[in-house]
């Protein structure tokens, strides 16, 4: 009789039960940030704006980009958690303390957006899945932007894959880190404001989670305990 193939080997069971801790933060993550749109109300909201958002005209089209985000950022967990543990630990660091951080500021700063056309220009399929995601996404807690800090998270990890086909993981990543950033604006999901200021919040994450050794020496002192 053929015996069936385990969903899961032993060596993959073990890796997600030594770093359960780390998937434990997005249940905490998304519930803390459920909670921050929830009491927003009676908040003072500073609005983002720019120049460079009433240069960039709407575009449904870029809806694609921007909901890849969603697929790719527990795609890469997975694999890197299976296939290179090291940068799944590397990644997850660099999302809890860059996450953190953006929703301590939003606490502190809280931000909003007034840039979402009031009638698209055009009607058709892709509009109704903006639609959607304006209804289900409220245009606050926008600066920085969660989106571009996970995209950039996302490019960083890439960077330290190794292995032959390591290249073309490189380029596809960087290809759709940029269609992800520009259709934050193209939706007016975002401001230009917003991007420019992730931008110095995911480097401070990546020297930190990706090329510092302090956390590591953190975690280790931790363990030994």
């Amino acid at each position: 009789m053929r015996r069936k193939t385990p969903f899961m080997s032993g060596n993959t069971k073990r890796k997600f039960k030594d770093n359960f801790w780390y998937l434990v933060f997005w249940p905490v993550y998304l519930a803390v940030f459920m909670a921050l749109e929830v009491l927003d109300e009676g908040k003072t909201f500073h609005v983002v704006h720019c120049f460079v958002d009433d240069i960039i005209p709407f575009n449904e089209f870029f809806v694609i980009p921007y909901l890849t985000w969603h697929v790719l950022i527990p795609v890469t967990l997975v694999y890197t958690l299976v296939r290179e543990t090291d940068n799944f630990r590397k990644l997850m660091r660099f999302f809890i303390l860059t996450f953190t951080v953006v929703v301590v500021i939003y606490m502190v700063y809280p931000s909003c957006l007034e840039l979402r056309p009031e009638v698209f220009p055009r009607e058709n399929i892709f509009t109704d899945v903006v639609r959607f995601v304006y209804l289900v996404d409220t245009p606050t807690n926008v600066c920085p932007s969660l989106h571009i800090i996970g995209s950039l998270g996302l490019l960083f990890v890439s960077w330290d894959t190794r292995g032959k086909d390591s290249v073309p993981k490189k380029v596809f990543m960087a290809l759709a880190v940029v269609f992800i950033c520009l259709s934050t604006m193209f939706m007016k999901q975002h401001s230009f404001v917003d991007i420019l200021v992730a931008i110095p919040v995911s480097f401070i994450g990546w020297v930190l989670c990706f090329r510092g050794k302090e956390i590591e020496k953190i975690e280790t002192a931790i363990n030994k305990n």
